[in-house]
């Protein structure tokens, strides 16, 4: 048994870690996940989405710990900028990170991709008075937009930092929405269908935030977490509050949904498998006949669908 200092202990399992038997517990939790579901190749090339919060922060540090075992294959920071007053501040950090892990970082803008940026949408929804949240759109892009960046430096995988809560949130608002394709779609590893759609990875899958919110702190790396402006306005915000606080009354209660709802999408992918056509307005895929982007950009105002 470890004799060193504790700095963190679970209440669902019952286990007192010291700072190295915590990160080797992470690290093996998301090894385990990589294994468990073949993410990765010997000769990959990982395009990782970094925003340079506490859970890419981790996925990126990690990911380029198992890289060395690797020298045939290759791990690339990717970032969208949304399109606001912090993205100077946020490029400075990033850029440190970066540096420090000796990693090749590429940026792209939704200015760029998209024509718009977020807080242009955010003031076109209110005056329209949007039923969606800027959330909503911003993750439609953001989606999008990393695939398409991926794409350009021609990656092997995109490893996405969904962390295990960021997955519940998302399996309850789809249920919640009666939207079981779109549930059926959060796996920790989407397969490419054509070469337009880069193979999706979840390396954190079985990870808790708590415990990645820790290990970025010991990690010692500067993270960028201001506070976003839209946050309290989503679905997903509510779903958040409510599964803290849950879990502190009855521990592990996230990992036991977690895996009920896992069985739930296994069932549903089986019944139905979700087809990937090119948009018939931009060319990028998606599993409609026009994408979510330009059904957006169409509803704001921006642009119509050809």
């Amino acid at each position: 048994m470890c004799k060193a200092e504790s700095v963190m202990s679970r209440p669902y399992s019952g286990e007192v870690l010291c700072e190295r038997c915590f990160k080797d517990s992470v690290t093996n939790a998301v090894r385990m996940a990589i294994s468990k579901y073949n993410m990765l190749e010997r000769t990959d090339r990982i395009a990782v989405g970094y925003s340079g919060g506490k859970d890419s922060t981790v996925l990126l540090a990690i990911l380029v710990e198992i890289q060395q075992r690797f020298p045939e294959s290759e791990v690339i920071a990717i970032t969208l900028e949304e399109g606001n007053k912090q993205d100077l501040l946020r490029q400075e950090v990033l850029q440190r990170v970066t540096n420090t892990l000796k990693v090749e970082h590429v940026t792209a803008s939704y200015q760029d991709m998209f024509s718009l940026t977020l807080d242009e949408i955010a003031t076109r929804a209110q005056v329209l008075q949007s039923s969606l949240s800027p959330c909503a759109y911003c993750g439609t892009l953001r989606r999008q937009g990393l695939n398409q960046l991926a794409r350009k430096i021609q990656a092997d995988k995109l490893a996405l930092g969904h962390n295990l809560d960021d997955e519940i949130q998302s399996m309850l608002m789809n249920l919640i929405r009666g939207d079981l394709p779109r549930l059926s779609r959060i796996t920790p590893y989407l397969r490419g269908v054509s070469d337009w759609l880069i193979p999706r990875i979840k390396p954190l899958y079985h990870t808790l935030e708590a415990d990645l919110a820790l290990f970025a702190n010991l990690l010692g790396y500067p993270i960028y977490h201001p506070p976003c402006p839209y946050k309290e306005t989503s679905l997903r915000s509510e779903i958040r509050e409510w599964l803290n606080a849950f879990e502190v009354k009855h521990p592990g209660s996230k990992y036991n949904l977690h895996a009920t709802f896992t069985k739930i999408i296994e069932a549903i992918q089986q019944e139905e498998e979700v087809p990937y056509r090119k948009c018939q307005s931009c060319g990028e895929i998606t599993s409609q006949q026009v994408c979510a982007v330009c059904l957006h950009k169409e509803a704001l105002g921006f642009s119509s669908p050809k």
